[in-house]
């Protein structure tokens, strides 16, 4: 009985959202991206940053994977995974690489000038630039 009231209680509690950023090398000149640019890159539409580099977009095989594509398209994770099916079926582009935490993320980040990744807020340091806020 007592687990099951625990159990009822989490279902209550609202889930607590994190603030996710979109991060460059901090010696990129771009000092901002637009939602519809990192949507862009992200899915595959634009290859270059707007600084004429080649972008690298960086995922995360995680929870903030799925809050990410969310509050970035709208749309739940399963679509954007079948819509990365069809694409690569074509032919036409591959996914964004996946990395399996923030540090890495970060790591790779500073390594490419051409990376982006997205972050929780909380994991940010002065090592890279941000340049989209999704909250």
């Amino acid at each position: 009985m007592k687990t099951f009231l625990i159990a009822l209680l989490l279902a209550c509690v609202p889930a607590v959202r994190a603030e996710i950023l979109v991060i460059g090398h901090v010696k990129n000149n771009i000092e901002n991206l637009t939602a519809k640019q990192v949507q862009d890159i992200y899915l595959g539409r634009g290859r270059v940053l707007p600084n004429g580099k080649f972008a690298l977009p960086l995922d995360q095989p995680s929870p903030l994977r799925t809050e990410f594509y969310e509050k970035l398209t709208g749309r739940p994770v399963e679509q954007i995974n079948a819509y990365w099916a069809r694409i690569m079926f074509t032919g036409q582009a591959s996914p964004p690489q996946q990395l399996p935490s923030d540090e890495v993320v970060m790591q790779t980040v500073r390594e490419n000038e051409g990376a982006i990744g997205y972050i929780n807020k909380t994991s940010v340091d002065k090592t890279v630039r941000i340049l989209l806020e999704l909250d």
